[in-house]
């Protein structure tokens, strides 16, 4: 299994690439899958995706060897598969019923890039090929990495594991089977939250606890996962005004993340030779600027290759078209370019 993790700012065509490149793959006869961590869903856009169906095939004309899948991550939808695989039957449909669950599920800052690495570890159990990631527009994309990490820390300390271990005991026990120091911080919490809120948090986390921590197991895993070149490639998209900028940007991030980039694709560039000169008149001044335009696309690729080509495995532009992205023949023509 391969993965491809693209990365880059907004309105560089990065998921365009993305879904071109799971194309390729299954035009290649690979079972592939581009999967959107972009809150936007520009991928359902692109590929014409029906609503409210998480992962769908693509249907491709004329038939590929392989197949081209398309997901969408939901984070409600993610973490409810989460609760049924890995908590006890007992206690899954509790968690999934509690009050405080569709409040984490819907609201908690920070969702959306826990499960994005939930939602890689689920897919990359189902047997696909090649698994293409596309993520949010934003310098900030490596978050989807960060907060995974900083959430395994979070739930492997000690005093998380104690309070969701021991708070049924406490309730049955009562507040002065603990700790002077223990019973003032449940104390102080109840002054601020009420202590209704507080026992709810605290019931829902001693219900929790378990998922938690084989969430933040498998987070471990997956993050290793994506740092093993041999499994995962980071590919950066960018346009000829932002090459040599998000280049560094993207280059530092990953390299002090350990993270393996893999290629840097310079998208929309005005590459077409110009035509015959025209006399003078308003065609030659389109000309003309076009000429301009073009010249300095092409100084801007042949700058960040020459600055990361010692760095940077594949550095290649692709061309500006025509007409927006859309459908599956435009696809094509990226996924030919690639």
């Amino acid at each position: 299994m391969k993965i491809i993790v693209y990365l880059g700012t907004g309105g560089v065509g990065k998921t365009s690439v993305a879904a071109a490149t799971a194309l390729a793959e299954a035009r290649a006869g690979r079972k592939s899958l581009v999967l959107t961590i972009d809150p936007a869903l520009r991928l359902r856009t692109t590929l014409h995706l029906k609503d409210d169906v998480l992962e769908q095939i693509v249907p491709l004309d004329p038939p590929a060897k392989g197949e081209l899948w398309a997901a969408l991550l939901n984070v409600r939808a993610t973490l409810d598969d989460a609760v049924r695989l890995y908590g006890k039957s007992s206690t899954a449909d509790r968690i999934l019923k509690h009050p405080i669950y569709a409040t984490i599920a819907d609201s908690l800052v920070g969702m959306q890039e826990l499960m994005a690495v939930e939602r890689i570890d689920q897919l990359a159990r189902r047997g696909f090929e090649h698994i293409v990631v596309d993520t949010a527009p934003s310098r900030h994309a490596l978050e989807f990495l960060d907060k995974p990490m900083f959430f395994s820390d979070l739930a492997g300390s000690g005093w998380v594991k104690a309070v969701g271990r021991t708070y049924k005991i406490v309730e049955r026990t009562g507040m002065l089977s603990l700790g002077r120091k223990t019973v003032d911080l449940y104390a102080r919490a109840e002054s601020i939250l009420g202590a209704n809120l507080v026992r709810q948090v605290l019931d829902f986390y001693s219900l929790f606890v378990s998922i938690a921590e084989g969430y933040a197991e498998r987070a471990v895993k997956t993050v290793a996962m994506l740092k093993d070149p041999a499994v995962t490639e980071f590919r950066v998209v960018t346009t000829p005004q932002k090459a040599l900028r998000d280049a560094r940007f993207f280059h530092e991030a990953l390299s002090s993340r350990n993270f393996p980039i893999g290629a840097l694709y310079v998208n929309r560039v005005w590459g077409l030779e110009p035509g015959p000169q025209f006399p003078e008149g308003i065609a030659r001044r389109v000309m003309d600027w076009y000429k301009s335009v073009r010249a300095s696309h092409v100084a801007a690729v042949e700058e960040v290759t020459a600055s990361y080509r010692h760095v940077i495995p594949r550095i290649a532009s692709l061309p500006e078209l025509e007409r927006d992205v859309d459908g599956l023949s435009a696809l094509e023509r990226i996924a030919k370019n690639l």
